[in-house]
């Protein structure tokens, strides 16, 4: 075998969502560390698929290699949108064992592999020395079953993003490891130029799963916070529909001229962004994803800018506290209490200033370099 890992993906690939620039951060990582990385992604050619090389989408500079296989591609037919749930779950985890079958024929004798899709790590574990399953769900029906199956082999290093996440590994063979998601520190770095306007902002999709982030209404806060304390907002991202929706809540409070609200940037644009802010937001309702299984990337993106995060006190954020990172946390759902705890940061100078100095001095402890290198101290505990 050579000094090469796989990261395996069964999604849509490139992607506007989180999980692609997440896939190419893991992948950065791991040549940092000295492997050399190859990434398989199924072929797509439904409605949502982007025909751009990943290399050219993500500005990719590294020697990544990017495999596209094979893969007969169900979600672009049109029965399958009107089929159940359940149904559709069913198929998709089918075709995912069908899909790995033909990755298994396209693999170079690498050493490791990663995947966050336990079917995926079910299938081809065989052909490596250690696999690192990384947990980003709640793992249902099929999934459910896989992961159980991974639990007894001592040769899979099981990584929960959550303590939820770890939590339902527990009484594994090899002793789950707890990794929150981390941030490319030489990518985002704070900015030493001062804002003119003090800059609130957000940067990623506005719903994920179609349950909406909060951003809507967080705006409208902030429009009032603006009637005594102008402001200027900087929101990034989509779908349109909710892009939409934003312009036309500011447009209807006359307060276009204090929101910037943009469409996706490509991903080299989107450090110069964040760094930017004085404020970050990151106002997440208390639903059952965000709050066990989500570790939001933003968040450290955020921290290694230096800028202050204002986010809803729901589990999933609150166990990053014990990273120490520049966080104020708000009642979520409530939106009086993000209003007072906006308030409070933008007219305290030196809170920001405190909250910015705590994550500079912190954010290397989860740069995704270190982070990769803790997975593969694991891999090595496991296996002997």
């Amino acid at each position: 075998m050579k000094n090469e890992v796989a990261l395996i993906t069964f999604a849509r690939f490139p992607s506007e969502m989180a999980y692609g620039i997440h896939l190419v951060q893991i992948a950065n990582s791991f040549v940092e560390n000295n492997y050399e990385v190859n990434i398989y992604y199924p072929k797509t050619y439904n409605s949502k698929t982007i025909y751009t090389n990943p290399k050219d989408y993500y500005g990719v500079t590294n020697d990544i290699e990017f495999i596209e296989v094979n893969n007969i591609d169900i979600t672009s037919f049109r029965i399958y949108d009107l089929m159940p749930n359940l149904i559709k779950k069913t198929l998709y985890s089918i075709n995912t064992f069908i899909w790995a079958k033909r990755v298994s024929r396209n693999l170079n004798e690498e050493t490791y592999l990663w995947s966050t899709n336990p079917n995926i790590v079910l299938s081809l574990k065989k052909f490596f020395k250690a696999c690192f399953y990384e947990k980003h769900g709640e793992a249902k029906f099929i999934q459910k079953y896989s992961l159980s199956r991974l639990k007894k082999d001592k040769n899979v290093v099981l990584v929960g993003i959550t303590k939820k996440s770890v939590s339902d590994m527990t009484n594994s063979v090899n002793k789950p490891i707890y990794l929150p998601l981390g941030v490319n520190n030489k990518i985002f770095s704070p900015s030493t130029t001062d804002n003119k306007d003090l800059t609130i902002g957000y940067v990623g999709l506005l719903e994920t799963h179609g349950i909406d982030k909060g951003v809507l209404d967080a705006c409208k806060e902030i429009v009032k916070i603006n009637a005594s304390s102008p402001t200027k907002t900087v929101i990034v991202g989509g779908p349109d529909s909710k892009l939409k929706e934003i312009k036309s809540f500011v447009d209807n409070s006359n307060q276009r001229d204090n929101f910037e609200i943009i469409n996706f940037v490509p991903h080299e644009m989107v450090p110069g962004i964040v760094s930017s802010f004085d404020i970050g937001i990151v106002p997440y309702p208390n639903d059952k994803h965000f709050n066990l299984y989500a570790s939001p990337m933003k968040i450290f993106e955020l921290a290694a800018c230096g800028i202050p995060v204002l986010a809803s006190n729901i589990q999933g954020h609150l166990e990053l506290g014990e990273l120490n990172l520049g966080i104020v946390y708000f009642q979520h759902d409530n939106l009086e209490d993000f209003k007072i705890k906006l308030e409070k940061l933008i007219k305290d100078k030196n809170l920001r200033k405190n909250l910015r100095n705590k994550s500079l001095e912190n954010i290397d402890k989860i740069s995704f370099v270190n982070r990769t290198k803790k997975m593969l101290a694991s891999a090595c505990g496991s296996t002997g």
